[in-house]
């Protein structure tokens, strides 16, 4: 009876001692986030001017194989790669949604951008939805960006054709560090665009042209 039991503790220690050897030799989890674009300078009577329009934004529409936390390359035409050690901070619908919000209002600091959902008693004068049919890293080294979106709720924007962007931003390096700097280029590109067809409307003006058309 004692050597069983002693053969028991024995290899319940050996089994012990084999289970923290593979957690030990796990390698981590890497997280990544997205960055906003930096902010344009604004000058001191810039920072004082009423803010009129609000655009609201909609939760971004992603992929289902690219809307999930292990980040995702294309490795071929009609193949993917999904890295379980390198992982977004947050699911990338909703880092994309805030980082789109955080772009525009710095792009149009005169205008007040609400991320959704927004307070029922606050209406926005206009409403922007994306959505995504490609935002993945490709094996040639690049950012493929493909979007549809479409800003609703103004007098001069209803009725208006969806917008439809393709865009393709280089990595500048090679890693997932490198990936994800060129997923935040690339949104930023497609929030430049965002923002000069709503200035193209004249739904955002400067200061100055305010005063000149009150």
């Amino acid at each position: 009876m004692m050597r069983i039991r002693s053969w028991w503790m024995t290899g319940l220690a050996l089994l012990t001692g084999l289970t923290c050897g593979c957690c030990a030799l796990s390698p981590p989890v890497n997280y990544y986030t997205l960055s906003a674009i930096a902010a344009p300078a604004i000058g001191v009577d810039d920072q004082n001017v009423a803010r009129p329009l609000m655009i609201g934004i909609q939760p971004v529409d992603l992929p289902g194989y690219i809307n999930r936390l292990q980040m995702v390359t294309r490795s071929g035409a009609n193949r993917v790669s999904v890295s379980g050690l390198n992982r977004w901070a947050d699911y990338p619908d909703r880092m994309v949604q805030q980082t789109i919000v955080e772009n525009l209002q710095r792009l149009m600091p005169h205008a007040r951008v609400l991320n959704s959902p927004w307070p029922s008693a606050i209406k926005p004068n206009i409403i922007l939805s994306v959505q995504f049919f490609e935002l993945i890293g490709t094996a040639d080294g690049q950012v493929s960006l493909g979007a549809v979106w479409n800003l609703s709720g103004g007098e001069a924007v209803d009725g208006a054709e969806p917008h439809r962007t393709v865009l393709v931003e280089p990595m500048a390096g090679h890693g997932f560090d490198a990936l994800a700097a060129a997923h935040s280029r690339v949104i930023g590109s497609l929030c430049q665009s965002i923002a000069e067809a709503v200035k193209k409307d004249g739904l955002v003006k400067s200061p100055r042209s305010r005063l000149a058309n009150p």
